[in-house]
């Protein structure tokens, strides 16, 4: 049962770092486009696109728990 809670909280923690980074990545896009300036966003995409991976695999993990207990 600790590793879920565990599981979870990593899971929320992901999920609040994914915003975070998706509001940046809009803020620095309409600053851009704003602007008329080229800011380089790819790496801020490359970690949104990881965090969202890793999301998705937690995500897999509790679901396939939660149908081995029921």
């Amino acid at each position: 049962m600790k590793k879920n809670n565990s599981d979870d909280s990593e899971l929320a923690q992901i999920t609040r770092e994914i915003r975070k980074l998706q509001f940046c990545f809009n803020m620095l896009s309409g600053l851009s486009a704003s602007c008329g300036v080229m800011i380089p966003l790819d790496s801020i995409h490359t970690l949104i696109r990881e965090l969202s991976d890793q999301e998705v695999t937690l995500r897999q993990k509790a679901k396939d728990h939660s149908d081995d207990l029921g």
